[in-house]
């Protein structure tokens, strides 16, 4: 396929170059097809999906399922974000059920972590997780506390920042996050921003302030890229936006609709060692591949 890039909402924006598209069927299960939310690839290439079927999906580099398993409990909501860890545990923000819950690579329940409330080590509507590389992990979570909480790697309650607000600092549904160089970026979603913070927590700066902040639309998740760059995708602009780590925007790729080159609603992203970009094409109950 021909090389592409499209920009609906921002004319003045860069296109993010992308040489092919391939769109990967979601399995059903039962007589549904599920749509796919939170993405991870892991270093062999395998790339970990989390389905409003409440499934955990394996896929292979070339998009065929390998194995799959069920949440624990998914008859209240269905989980939203995936971190794979760096002793192999795979932790899962088990959104509606307040808690994380780690597994093996198979699918067997390591360990569960958490309770709803609004105290330290507590969750409401957990979105997302990353690890540092000390090996501590930092919880996005909404409905209320609208923060980021750290543990070390033994889940240990380490801090918390952020809030309910607009101001610097709070999150109005903190949904994407990546740990880089020693600094936290969110994806602070309502606030159609990106936040950066020290990893103790200390507010550094709105991601693009000084240089023009990106226009971003519900950014929904945000991975790191292989060259200094994020990756973040925007469900209420149908598009994936590559930024450098000053908030410059290096090129934007998607619109809204059903086609090739084309996302609804998309809820996840993941990209690999090759620089693959996957999509979680929530709207459209599919994975699309973007090869760049």
């Amino acid at each position: 396929m021909a090389a592409l890039g499209c920009d609906a909402t921002a004319p003045t924006s860069p296109s993010l170059r992308v040489e092919q598209v391939k769109h990967w069927a979601m399995p059903a299960a039962g007589a549904k097809i599920p749509a796919p939310r939170g993405l991870a690839f892991d270093t062999n290439g395998d790339l970990f999906v989390l389905d409003d079927a409440g499934r955990i999906l394996v896929f292979n580099i070339e998009g065929k399922l390998k194995r799959h398993w069920f949440m624990p409990e998914y008859e209240v909501g269905k989980p939203e974000g995936i971190c794979l860890f760096h002793d192999g545990r795979i932790a899962v923000a088990d959104t509606h059920y307040h808690r994380i819950i780690f597994f093996d690579r198979e699918g067997k329940v390591l360990s569960m972590h958490g309770e709803h409330g609004s105290k330290s080590g507590q969750f409401i509507y957990l979105s997302s997780l990353t690890q540092d590389k000390a090996g501590n992990y930092y919880v996005c979570e909404y409905g209320g506390n609208d923060r980021v909480q750290k543990f070390d790697v033994d889940g240990n309650w380490l801090a918390k920042f952020g809030g309910f607000g607009t101001d610097d600092g709070q999150f109005q549904r903190p949904m994407g996050i990546v740990s880089r160089d020693g600094l936290i970026y969110v994806a602070d979603a309502i606030n159609n921003r990106i936040q950066v913070f020290h990893d103790d927590g200390r507010f550094v700066s709105i991601l693009g302030e000084e240089a023009g902040r990106p226009r971003l639309h519900y950014p929904y998740d945000l991975v790191g890229g292989l060259e200094n760059d994020l990756f973040a995708i925007e469900y209420g602009g149908n598009r994936v936006t590559r930024l450098d780590v000053h908030g410059k925007t290096l090129g934007t790729f998607g619109a809204t609709g059903h086609d090739v080159g084309q996302f609804s609603t998309p809820w996840g992203l993941a990209v690999d060692r090759s620089g693959r970009v996957v999509v979680a094409d929530t709207g459209n109950r599919r994975l699309v591949e973007l090869e760049r």
